[in-house]
């Protein structure tokens, strides 16, 4: 069986592997009751998108505190990955920006505040984490967003949080946050685009609801 995928890596990449085949490597052997492949898949169906404990994994029947950290060690990295990845220099949308984002924040636990620095030609400048936590006007100023802004002379801005409980709604706390940063937006010469809230798999848009 690993011989199989690694010659499948070899010959068609790795991006060829479905999940279980993936998982199959990390975990590398099975045992005499289960094979690699069974135990991957076992894994893949009766886990929420592969969201384990170690005690969780070391549960499956084959699977040792070795195998279990490799598989933790492997989730952890492509998480990091996906969070590094950044948007590229060229011109972008609102919908550019959701879809980069769900990636990025849409499965955090936490609420995650982020800002997109664009210029005038909509192109990105950077785009930072600004607050971890819940968004309103008692905890994120929006000094703290403009003054990146300012840093690098950015002349447009798309701001986003993540709802971990999945809701699309906006609070009241989001929209007076978004009206009072639009307000001191507008007073510095920046354009406040938008103000996306972001789930694990889609977005909604305070301006396409004329809230903003």
């Amino acid at each position: 069986m690993m011989i199989n995928l690694r010659e499948k890596i070899l010959a068609y990449g790795v991006s060829t592997l479905k999940n279980e085949e993936l998982l199959a490597v990390i975990i590398g052997n099975g045992t005499r009751k289960n094979r690699v492949s069974d135990l991957a898949q076992k894994i893949i169906c009766n886990s929420n998108g592969l969201n384990l404990s170690l005690e969780q994994l070391m549960a499956f029947n084959g699977i040792g505190v070795a195998q279990a950290c490799k598989v933790l060690a492997a989730i952890e990295l492509g998480t990091r990955k996906v969070q590094s990845d950044t948007l590229s220099e060229t011109v972008v949308s609102v919908d550019d920006v959701g879809r980069h984002l769900i990636n990025k924040i849409g499965g955090a636990p936490q609420e995650k505040l982020v800002a997109v620095y664009l210029n005038n030609s909509y192109h990105i400048i950077d785009e930072k984490i600004i607050f971890i936590g819940t968004v309103d006007q008692a905890t994120v100023h929006p000094r703290d967003i403009l003054r990146e802004a300012i840093r690098m002379s950015a002349t447009q801005i798309v701001i986003a949080h993540n709802h971990p409980n999945g809701s699309l709604m906006f609070s009241r706390n989001d929209q007076e946050f978004s009206l009072r940063l639009k307000k001191c937006c507008h007073l510095i010469g920046i354009n406040l685009i938008d103000h996306l809230i972001i789930t694990k798999k889609t977005f909604s848009s305070l301006k396409s609801l004329n809230l903003i």
